[in-house]
């Protein structure tokens, strides 16, 4: 009991002090590229979420976490907004054909990757370019074309690329080009759909957090936006093609949420395996099982047995047999056994209950048995049923 109060009190010590050592170190940044709602690391889109709220102050805003088949087959939406910014777009055909139609009805679409769906690019007639590094420093400038939204100086992010444009715009007449970067590439292009538009971007690093916070580029996603109709009555905003079904996907998601339960899940674990792996050894010495004298009484029976009925002898086999019967007699009966005479007989008739023949049978047997000198099979059969006959009516 002793040791195990040392382990409890070691790993209980240990994990106090690595809880201590966690809540006080300097919280390490995440650089991966989520564009969620609800990240605040550089690369999530927290900021821009809320900006939403206060560039369309009249509309509502709605989050999905469903793909856009649906979301817009739940209701009828008009004079909306549709906005997807996530690392990658890869749409199914009937989440495709229910945002084209969106769009068709008057809706604004708006989206922002590094990698489109072909069936999507292919429907709006555009082509883009592949980004490879999304870590590189060496980004481009980029601005728009409109005079009245382009500033002077052009908008630049020292940390991560910006630099994906669309090489190809096939739809001349219904496509216009809305920003590009220093080498007069597209990158931000509008495309009339129906009686709404799609408003596609290149570079979706342009609104996550962290570019929003660097110099001024809080002011490029302002003028971004402002190409969606300022009198739309909703905002739908997509988390589904960044973040997944809502929902949890694992038992253990709210533990791997956090990153102190993560930790603590962790340390349980380990401390579960080690506390096994040292009771294993046993605390005291293998009690050996020790097997119950056996009976040997009926081996040795058989023995003799067999002894005697490999020589033959009749004589000894029938003596034990007649000596055991009367001992059997006097230890149950209380008579003396020295002259088996009539009134032996009747005595023992009236305390056994067996039948007075069967004991003269047994008595004459046993005298044939004591006059010859070679006992033959057919007397010793004789004297042998007899007796078990007598054994058997006396307990009747």
């Amino acid at each position: 009991m002793k040791g195990y109060r040392i382990f409890i009190f070691v790993f209980v010590t240990l994990l106090v002090l690595y809880i201590i050592g966690q809540l006080n170190r300097p919280k390490d940044f995440d650089w991966s590229v989520t564009l969620r709602n609800d990240d605040k690391n550089p690369y999530g889109a927290y900021i821009l979420y809320n900006q939403v709220k206060q560039l369309f102050p009249s509309a509502s805003l709605q989050s999905h976490r469903e793909p856009a088949y649906n979301v817009l087959d739940k209701n009828d939406y008009y004079n909306s907004a549709y906005i997807i910014v996530a690392p990658e777009i890869d749409m199914g055909k009937a989440d495709l054909e229910s945002l084209l139609h969106y769009a068709e009805e008057g809706n604004s679409v708006f989206l922002s990757a590094f990698d489109f769906s072909k069936t999507l690019m292919d429907s709006l007639g555009l082509k883009s370019t592949e980004t490879t590094d999304l870590m590189s420093t060496d980004s481009v400038l980029i601005n728009f074309t409109n005079p009245a939204l382009k500033a002077k100086q052009d908008y630049h992010f020292k940390r991560g690329v910006i630099n994906a444009y669309f090489k190809e715009v096939n739809k001349k007449d219904s496509s216009t080009v809305l920003g590009i970067n220093q080498y007069n590439n597209p990158n931000f292009v509008k495309v009339q759909y129906g009686k709404g538009a799609f408003y596609i971007h290149a570079a979706p690093l342009c609104f996550s957090n962290y570019f929003m916070l660097f110099q001024n580029n809080s002011d490029y996603v302002a003028k971004a936006l402002s190409y969606l109709p300022a009198d739309i009555n909703s905002v739908l905003w997509d988390e589904y093609y960044k973040a997944g079904r809502e929902g949890p996907t694992t038992p253990l998601r709210f533990f791997l949420s956090n990153e102190y339960l993560t930790w603590a899940l962790r340390l349980t674990i380990i401390a579960l395996i080690v506390y096994v792996l040292f009771a294993m050894k046993r605390r005291q010495r293998i009690i050996p099982v020790i097997p119950p004298l056996r009976n040997t009484t009926l081996d040795f029976v058989e023995t003799v047995s067999g002894v005697y009925f490999s020589q033959h002898d009749n004589n000894s086999i029938a003596q034990k047999k007649i000596q055991h019967w009367l001992d059997f007699v006097r230890q149950k009966y209380y008579l003396a056994t020295q002259n088996l005479d009539d009134a032996f007989t009747k005595q023992l008739q009236k305390k056994s209950g067996v039948p007075e023949e069967l004991i003269r049978l047994i008595i004459k047997n046993i005298g044939r048995a004591n006059a010859q000198p070679r006992l033959t099979d057919d007397v010793f059969l004789e004297l042998n049923n007899t007796i078990d006959k007598f054994y058997q009516l006396s307990k009747i």
